[in-house]
């Protein structure tokens, strides 16, 4: 039981590096990707836009299916149909086909990060359950410092191809050893409804609001972004009614805690996610660099996030969590503030403090506000709070990416980037942190409010 529960920890923590590691590793190929599709810049910000839109959208179906069929079978098919996915993208002869296959990569990526924690927790079910899943967040921080660099490497000596060929490697790893060791024989549960209503106004949301933010230069793109707003309203207001949802939203009434958690966790991911994309870009595009100098840089903020989310876990000990989140926040708002005074000759100390104060603030906050929400609800929920929280992270996301793909096709246009048009790029760079200051400021008002107390916070951390 040991052995297969350590190989248990060992298929998730790969699958966890895979999966971030071809997100960051990608950021840093995208004005590769460019050069060769002549792609818009609002397609390059469907490159990661329209992946994370496809786990978002599918976040909460996914979770409902591996509650019908099991997770271990959920689990193995996404890792699979992520792998295949990742092997037929090199293949792409157009910018289009590219976009279309992230997004069919995205649906296994759900599947995998839909399950991958909640099956770890079955295997530790008591004392050894943080240590666990403090592994498996070790394996999601390695591949955010590997990606930006390795993937630049990869990208400079060998193409963008290789990038989705090293991915696939750690991917056909962990299908091995999901196959030796979880359930994944499907096991069919009687009684459970899947919430078709709530499924498709969530996908019609995620979709329209990523295809609007790209076109937003146009009526088509203004039109799809209201009805993804409208759509994405509509789930909440279904999800409060159906008899079956697929988001428990009972969890947020009369829970302040749970509620802001929620919401703040939503909002730094939205400010703080699109910072590698931003950077890498403006470092190729406005400074000239090549993927494998940007990726060597932009390595600052996942390093700093490997080490302050060891620092805030203590802290969360001696202190109310949501203090230290809130200070988490700040630090992010910070970052995101310096940011709006880069220009086209930016100097390299103020790039490293930007990524400094952006990696330090994400890990202290994401670390200290898992410990508010999973503190705001009893034992019993702790599968549906990781899967709200997973939602908040990926949805935030997705709408980091979106915001930014609005920028660029209200101020850049249609028109393809290309290193020497650092001028547009850094005025639409520089309209997208001032907005992103503004919203994650608005969300340290919030953090500090979401209070928990010390006692309940500690119980959590003792496993």
């Amino acid at each position: 039981m040991k052995d297969e529960r350590t190989t248990g920890l060992m298929t998730i923590t790969i699958t966890q590096f895979a999966l971030v590691f071809m997100l960051s590793a990608v950021a840093v190929a995208v004005p590769a990707l460019g050069l060769e599709f002549g792609a818009s810049a609002s397609q390059l910000g469907l490159v990661e836009s329209g992946y994370i839109s496809a786990v978002a959208m599918l976040l909460f179906p996914v979770t409902r299916l591996s509650d019908k069929i099991g997770r271990g079978t959920t689990f193995a098919v996404g890792v699979a149909w992520f792998t295949m996915i990742s092997l037929l993208i090199p293949i792409c002869q157009t910018i289009t086909q590219f976009i279309i296959l992230r997004v069919f990569q995205g649906a296994g990526g759900a599947m995998m990060v839909s399950t991958g924690l909640a099956i770890l927790a079955d295997l530790y079910p008591g004392p050894g359950r943080a240590k666990a899943m403090g592994i498996a967040s070790a394996g999601v921080y390695l591949g955010l410092s590997a990606g930006p660099w390795l993937g630049g490497m990869i990208v400079t000596h060998w193409g963008w191809r290789w990038i989705f060929y090293a991915g696939a490697l750690p991917c056909l790893l962990g299908l091995i050893l999901s196959l030796k060791t979880l359930p994944v024989k499907p096991v069919i549960t009687r009684g459970i409804r899947f919430d078709w209503g709530g499924a498709i106004l969530c996908a019609l949301g995620m979709i329209m609001l990523s295809q609007g933010g790209s076109h937003l230069n146009d009526t088509s793109g203004k039109v799809m972004l209201i009805v993804g707003l409208l759509s994405l309203a509509a789930f909440v207001l279904w999800e409060k009614r159906t008899k079956e949802p697929l988001l428990d939203m009972t969890l947020f009434e009369g829970n302040p805690s749970f509620s802001l958690g929620s919401a703040v966790q939503f909002i730094s991911y939205a400010a703080t996610f699109g910072v590698t994309f931003l950077i890498s870009l403006y470092l190729q595009i406005a400074q000239g660099m090549t993927a494998s100098e940007a990726g060597i840089i932009l390595m600052a903020q996942p390093v700093m996030q490997v080490l302050f989310s060891l620092i805030s876990g203590n802290w969360c000990e001696r202190w109310p969590a949501y203090i230290i989140a809130t200070l988490g926040m700040v630090l992010a708002t910070l970052g995101l503030g310096v940011a709006i005074f880069l220009g086209t000759e930016g100097s390299l100390p103020l790039i490293l403090i930007i990524l400094g104060l952006c990696g330090a603030g994400s890990a202290i906050f994401a670390t200290a506000n898992m410990a508010v929400i999973m503190g705001a609800v009893s034992r019993e929920n702790y599968g549906v709070a990781s899967a709200v929280v997973a939602g908040m992270r990926t949805t935030g996301m997705t709408v980091s990416l979106v915001f930014i793909s609005a920028v660029f096709a209200i101020i850049i246009g249609p028109a393809s980037l290309h290193k020497g048009d650092g001028e547009i790029y850094v005025t639409a760079m520089n309209a997208a942190f001032i907005s992103l200051t503004v919203f994650s400021a608005f969300g340290v008002i919030m953090s500090a409010r979401a209070r928990k107390k010390h006692s309940t916070v500690r119980e959590e951390y003792s496993g």
